[in-house]
């Protein structure tokens, strides 16, 4: 038995890297400090979802692009399009025609659907659905797994009804209710405040179903005090759940993994 340190940082919003021995994690990057690569390591990004907070088109002009993996959600693959207008050349929407010609001509861009699985390498990508647009993601190593959530998340806004909390509690829970893993390590997942007391309805649920060994809140931007408050409110019912205090913050996971040549 040995112990690996698992590096994490908080950009911004729903993006956060994820550094362990040979790779370089980078989840919905929208905006704030890209992370560089790592010389010796495998830079992964993954999209669950084409929205401006999800998807920033600056992932695909890091240096060396193409030995870098994109795990992108089918969606960013089509073009921006509003009132039966589409946009081919608008440089300040995500995905103009240069960035599709990128995103269908790279072989090291893979998209998913949800409900889909990809062996890549020693990793196992399995998406889920969203309450939302796009995909929730896992990524399963032999050592540790990692989910992202993505815009799955139980959202009851302040003026819903009864019907519609209760469908959109319904589809949330049925998307749950196919993440099949014994256990999930590190898990990503959304905690809003616009949402106002319902903010950690979709999280609550999260931690009951798939009770994940630690758990980062997202999707909060800037308004760190809503992560003291969730940590405060279910820390001493839950996992270990983390408070964010500014961006770039960064933290270390341990995780305890098994040496196959002992005897």
């Amino acid at each position: 038995m040995f112990t690996e340190t698992i590096k994490i940082k908080y950009i911004y919003h729903s993006c956060y890297s994820v550094e362990l021995d040979d790779k370089l994690i980078i989840f919905d990057y929208y905006k704030g400090n890209l992370p560089k690569p790592i010389p010796g390591k495998q830079t992964i990004f993954v999209s669950t979802h084409s929205h401006a907070d999800h998807f920033n088109k600056e992932i695909l002009k890091v240096p060396y692009m193409e030995d870098c993996i994109y795990l992108l959600s089918s969606d960013i693959k089509e073009l921006y399009r509003s009132n039966n207008i589409i946009y081919l050349n608008d440089k300040d929407k995500d995905v103009d025609i240069d960035t599709l010609k990128i995103l269908k001509n790279s072989k090291n861009i893979y998209f998913f659907n949800p409900d889909e699985e990809l062996v890549l390498d020693d990793m196992i990508i399995s998406t889920y659905g969203s309450t939302d647009k796009g995909i929730s993601i896992l990524l399963d190593f032999s050592y540790i797994s990692i989910y992202h959530a993505g815009d799955l998340n139980n959202w009851i806004w302040p003026e819903d009804s009864l019907k519609e909390r209760e469908a959109m509690t319904l589809a949330f829970n049925k998307e749950l209710d196919k993440v099949d893993i014994e256990q999930i390590d590190i898990a990503f997942f959304p905690i809003d405040p616009r949402l106002g007391e319902n903010y950690a309805k979709g999280a609550e649920i999260f931690l009951d179903i798939i009770c994940p060994e630690v758990l980062f809140p997202m999707h909060f931007a800037d308004n760190f005090e809503i992560t003291e408050k969730f940590a405060n409110d279910y820390s001493d019912q839950y996992s270990d759940i983390k408070t964010i205090y500014h961006r770039d913050e960064e933290f270390e996971v341990l995780i305890e993994i098994e040496n196959d040549n002992e005897y």
